[in-house]
């Protein structure tokens, strides 16, 4: 038996990417744990679901403490009683790290792996520590990470992003269409009620200006969030595809940071990118990132191709003139396509999943030897 612990929705895309390329190779195991709907539906058994840790921001985090300390606490328990061959954990660090430290104070042995593990390379590189004390393997998703970590003494292999293989599957399209613009509000609770405000706004403009703009309502909502949405864009258009679907129709793209981003930049769209925090959360982050960019397609390449609109700056003003100094600027958007490319290519070769999959097995192997 794997376990597999992941929270939020990209981290049930991650499991459950992992999940079928470990049954594509032979793996005959039960895989169960704490996994989403898609992970479920490639045959893991839901022990909790993963929407336990959809939490954004540090007074969120607070607020779940003791909820999170319970969880923490049984799955600790259920990990000892099973005793399964290994864990996966995906994400969610701040979860995810305590339980790993109380299984080894427990003198569990088994396996630990850690899919994209903590961004200790943009903050709190003191988790490098833990991580290669009681972690067995890193699969980061960027090969900076990859050296970032294994500089610092944690094991860790990298080939790639899964994204890349999921974007090579892709039917390929007829071109987008010039007037449709992508809104995406995100897929947590919090993040949803600071960020379709702005993008509502924004829609208004867009339509002055002869732009057709299309919310995402994305797929594996909870069922009242999902609710609340649909009746907030009463009027509106919306699109319940998938924002990877929805930003390959479209021109440009303006919504939430994160995995959006990335996925806007596999499609080689444009985006502006929208980051509100609660002000706790945005005075660590002042203080303690060290990174000069939070979305990862300026990593990639060391400079701000999606303008970052934090804040008080994360205005439906400020995402309108963005889209609109991209759509009708032709040396403008020359000039960002190309970085687009740039930062692609940076997403390293496809087979991650594949990869991952054979590097647990292999990790395994001694194990199942003995």
């Amino acid at each position: 038996m794997i376990f597999f612990s992941c929270g939020e929705i990209s981290g049930d895309g991650y499991a459950s990417g992992l999940l079928a390329a470990l049954r594509s190779l032979g793996y005959e195991g039960e895989i169960a744990g704490m996994i989403g709907p898609r992970t479920a539906a490639g045959g893991g058994t839901p022990l909790w679901d993963s929407g336990a840790l959809s939490i954004m921001g540090i007074s969120g985090a607070l607020g779940a403490l003791p909820r999170l300390l319970k969880l923490k606490k049984e799955m600790t328990e259920d990990i000892l009683r099973r005793n399964p061959e290994a864990l996966v954990v995906f994400d969610s660090p701040d979860f995810h790290l305590p339980l790993v430290s109380a299984l080894r104070k427990k003198e569990w042995r088994g396996r630990i792996i850690y899919a994209v593990p903590p961004t200790v390379w943009a903050w709190r590189p003191g988790r490098c520590a833990p991580l290669a004390r009681e972690v067995d393997l890193c699969l980061p998703l960027f090969r900076f990470e990859h050296e970032f970590l294994a500089e610092r003494g944690v094991p860790s292999l990298w080939r790639g992003h899964p994204l890349v293989d999921e974007f090579l599957s892709l039917p390929r399209k007829t071109p987008p269409s010039p007037k449709q613009i992508a809104l995406l509000p995100g897929s947590r609770r919090s993040e949803i009620s600071r960020l379709l405000p702005p993008l509502t706004e924004c829609a208004d403009l867009l339509e002055k200006r002869g732009y057709r703009p299309v919310f995402s309502i994305a797929p594996g909502l909870p069922a009242d969030l999902g609710d609340h949405l649909r009746e907030s864009l009463r009027g509106r258009e919306y699109d319940e595809r998938g924002g990877r679907v929805l930003m390959a129709d479209s021109a440009a793209v303006a919504g939430a940071s994160g995995t959006a981003a990335v996925e806007a930049m596999m499609a080689g769209r444009f985006m502006a990118v929208l980051y509100k925090m609660d002000l706790l959360s945005f005075l660590v982050w002042h203080l303690f990132v060290s990174t000069p960019f939070i979305s990862l397609p300026n990593l990639l390449v060391n400079e701000e191709i999606y303008p970052e609109l934090l804040q008080k700056d994360a205005t439906g003003e400020q995402a309108f003139r963005a889209l609109t100094g991209y759509l009708e600027d032709d040396h403008a958007r020359a000039a960002a396509d190309e970085k687009i490319s740039e930062a692609r290519e940076a997403m390293g070769p496809p087979g991650a999943f594949p990869f991952w999959a054979r590097s647990v097995l292999d990790l395994l192997s001694p194990a199942r030897a003995s």
